[in-house]
């Protein structure tokens, strides 16, 4: 039996052991998945691509996993896409993306060697090259018989080929370009363009990033493309080497700026975070059905505790945002049909808490909350998951303009936002999606986001709201000022 029928015969056989998936965030139907694949629209439906090990909820060999939705919410799982079964990719088919041309799909992926899959690291004996398969239909895909299309051959002197992955194909004026994730021979991270007239023909174009010897990072998994007058350039930062995991953490960086495709010259305007948890990595984006840009990106936190086993799974994805530019600055959304899915209105009201006043609502594992917050209001808390003494709680602190989040589950630090607004406004707006083992946490409209996940099994669904009161600035001695805020709660 060939390795890919043997994965779809395992998970039709097995995936009704699986357990607490989550209810509107993607996840497999079994085993273990990350960064998503292959985002796309094609033939009427979004198609998402994703690394799949089906046999067991941690990292292994990497197939590629395939689903399709036309909301978000409903997803069709589909047979798997790719298992590791050619010399070139015998140790997994990494990450990579898709692209229509004339009515058929193309993916280009990274075909992995290693023969100790990772771990005992012997560089001379990993070696990663782009391959590309091909479908008429979207389901059943056949590898390239000249794969692969990107090796020795065309990377230049001066890189690795250890660490050259997660191609990302884009199209400009009949011309397909593909951006690159590389370790320089300073071992270091770049991304670098390659080009080519028909997707199987590739030559290297242009080094488009570098990162900074200093910064001891390695980027991964780019992502390229245009939002009006501007290009926006996504890659994920990760500790170049062993000695620097301490002080890099893995995180999703966006570069703002302006790409000359024929020149292969790209120019930053400005960057920032995609994402202020530790729990987001990897994203991928795609235009959507209407022309707009969306992303979805792989919601787990590095050296994070495991599910139980018996749950069977192990990954999620975050919810589609649509992305905008705005004063230099990337725009995040979520694009589900927040009115519509989340139905059932909860509480509707206009709420002030004094010193030690609580709030309480007795919820559910999922629900979306709206609260908007006035700039004269004092600090809060919002206790979410609460049992007992536990709760992830969101503090927000109108008079230093900060929002905190921590949790007494999944083992996290402390995630801070310093600034809550970049734009002088009248009030703070909060969106917060609850699902069974995630928070997304989405601040004035997207202007900044903030992912948690945790698999503990003992989380609680009650919401308690606490206020704190905040003394006016020159007033030392006065009554506080209440915490003041609307809310709309929906499950």
């Amino acid at each position: 039996m060939n390795r890919l029928q043997k994965a779809n015969d395992y998970i039709q056989e097995n995936k009704h052991t699986v357990q607490s998936r989550p209810i509107y965030h993607f996840s497999p139907e079994i085993g273990w998945m990350n960064d998503p694949n292959g985002f796309v629209y094609y033939k009427g439906r979004y198609h998402l691509f994703y690394q799949y090990y089906p046999y067991d909820i941690t990292w292994n060999d990497m197939h590629w996993g395939h689903a399709t939705t036309e909301n978000f919410i409903d997803w069709e799982h589909l047979p798997v896409a790719m298992a590791n079964d050619k010399a070139y990719d015998a140790n997994g088919c990494f990450s990579g993306s898709a692209i229509e041309k004339d009515g058929k799909l193309y993916l280009m992926y990274t075909g992995h060697i290693d023969p100790n899959m990772g771990f005992d690291r012997d560089e001379p004996e990993i070696a990663e090259r782009q391959c590309v398969a091909i479908s008429e239909d979207g389901v059943r895909f056949e590898k390239y018989q000249l794969n692969p299309v990107i090796g020795e051959k065309q990377l230049p002197e001066g890189y690795l080929i250890c660490d050259f992955r997660d191609p990302k194909i884009v199209e400009a004026d009949g011309v397909y370009y593909c951006v690159l994730s590389v370790r320089n021979t300073q071992r270091r991270g770049e991304i670098i363009m390659f080009k080519s007239e028909d997707l199987l023909e590739w030559t290297f174009h242009s080094s488009i990033y570098q990162s900074k010897f200093e910064e001891n990072t390695l980027l991964e998994c780019p992502d390229l493309f245009r939002i009006d007058d501007k290009d926006v350039l996504l890659f994920s930062e990760m500790p170049c080497d062993p000695e620097f995991a301490g002080e890099i953490q893995n995180k999703t960086v966006y570069v703002i700026g302006q790409m000359d495709f024929e020149k292969g010259h790209f120019l930053p305007e400005s960057k920032g975070l995609l994402d202020y948890g530790q729990t987001f990595y990897a994203p991928q984006s795609t235009e959507g059905k209407e022309g707009e840009r969306l992303l979805i990106g792989w919601m787990h936190r590095w050296h994070e505790t495991a599910p139980p086993k018996e749950y069977g799974f192990n990954g999620m994805m975050s919810l589609p945002r649509k992305l905008d530019v705005k004063d230099g600055q990337l725009i995040q959304q979520p694009f589900i049909e927040t009115d519509t899915y989340f139905s059932s209105i909860i509480a509707d009201q206009h709420v002030q808490l004094d010193n030690g006043e609580e709030l309480k609502f007795e919820g559910k594992p999922t629900g979306y909350m709206q609260v908007k917050i006035p700039t004269t209001s004092g600090k809060f808390e919002i206790n979410l998951n609460k049992s007992g003494e536990k709760s992830t709680t969101v503090e927000v602190d109108i008079e230093n303009n900060t929002l905190s989040l921590t949790s007494d589950y999944g083992n996290q630090g402390e995630i801070k936002v310093e600034t809550l607004s970049v734009i002088t406004q009248d009030e703070i707006l909060l969106e917060i999606y609850l699902d069974l083992h995630s928070v997304e946490l989405y601040l004035n409209s997207g202007e900044k986001v903030i992912s948690f996940t945790a698999y503990d099994t003992d989380k609680g669904t009650d919401v308690v709201f606490g206020g704190t009161g905040v003394a006016p600035v020159g007033t030392a001695g006065q009554v506080p000022r209440p915490a003041s805020f609307h809310l709309v709660y929906r499950d």
